[in-house]
């Protein structure tokens, strides 16, 4: 007697929260299908309202005639690119918005690090005078991260493309870079300027604070929200609701991750520094 294997409750709920949008603005489509769809249309910069449309009306046709999207429409990423929609013009202050919050964070978490972390230990030591030493390898930090959210910023849709696509290789690049940085750092340690360690801390952490309150009032505000929503206001309700709620989810998580980030090598040189 065969037993028709059963998916977790647990399972379940991840498959929901995954694929919200597409059952509730396609439910008599492919899951996969639908998913690969929408996220064709954003890396090409399709605004919410059209990529709503053109999901809409694959979910019409499926609906009317019983057959599957990937039959009718074949691959689609191929779909996707052959609808030519109109795209998102990019503004003048685009860039500025989307990551001058994460850019000032980040800046603000490693001037912190290095400033709060020297007066961290000199406070603990007794020692006066706390200073940071500017070097070499901590400028090249710096203009890399400066250059990463140029380069991310110019080819964002290449790089989510490649990242969506080779998710492990993707990985494995990210953490070499990061710690072909972090090598170069510490050899790279030649003093190019000497700077008292309170005020560079000082700068770090507003930096830092100013980065997160940019980016929680961005949130609030929806500032960056683009829903996809169908053109049929009963089918697209919950849709443009679960977009809204899971994008202003995950720039909550991204929002306050750095800071937390920020925390720990301070935290380090608490517990660790001498007596």
């Amino acid at each position: 007697m065969s037993r028709t294997p059963q998916t977790s409750p647990l399972r379940e709920r991840r498959r929901a929260a995954r694929y919200e949008i597409e059952r509730s603005l396609a439910p008599h489509v492919e899951e996969e299908w639908a998913e690969g769809f929408v996220i064709e249309l954003r890396l090409l910069d399709v605004p919410g309202d059209v990529l709503g449309a053109a999901l809409t009306e694959v979910e019409s046709h499926c609906a009317e005639s019983g057959e599957k999207a990937s039959e009718v429409f074949g691959d689609p990423v191929a779909y996707a690119r052959s609808l030519d929609l109109p795209v998102q013009p990019a503004g003048r202050w685009d860039m500025v918005t989307v990551l001058g919050p994460v850019g000032s964070q980040v800046l603000g978490m490693l001037v912190l690090g290095w400033g709060g972390g020297a007066a961290v230990d000199a406070w603990r030591t007794g020692a006066a005078g706390a200073t940071v030493g500017l070097t070499v390898g901590m400028l090249l930090m710096v203009v890399a991260l400066g250059v990463v959210l140029l380069l991310f910023a110019r080819h964002s849709s290449t790089v989510l493309r490649h990242i969506l696509d080779r998710p492990v290789v993707s990985w494995l690049v990210l953490t070499l870079l990061t710690g072909s940085l972090g090598v170069c750092a510490v050899l790279l340690d030649s003093e190019v300027l000497v700077l008292s360690a309170v005020p560079v801390a000082t700068a770090g952490a507003l930096a830092l604070v100013a980065g997160t309150v940019w980016s929680v009032v961005q949130v609030r505000q929806g500032a960056l929200d683009d829903p996809v929503v169908s053109p049929l206001p009963v089918a697209g309700e919950g849709a443009g609701e679960a977009a809204d709620r899971g994008a202003r989810v995950a720039s909550s998580l991204i929002t306050w991750t750095v800071p937390l980030l920020a925390l720990a090598p301070l935290g380090a040189a608490w517990l660790f520094a001498g007596p």
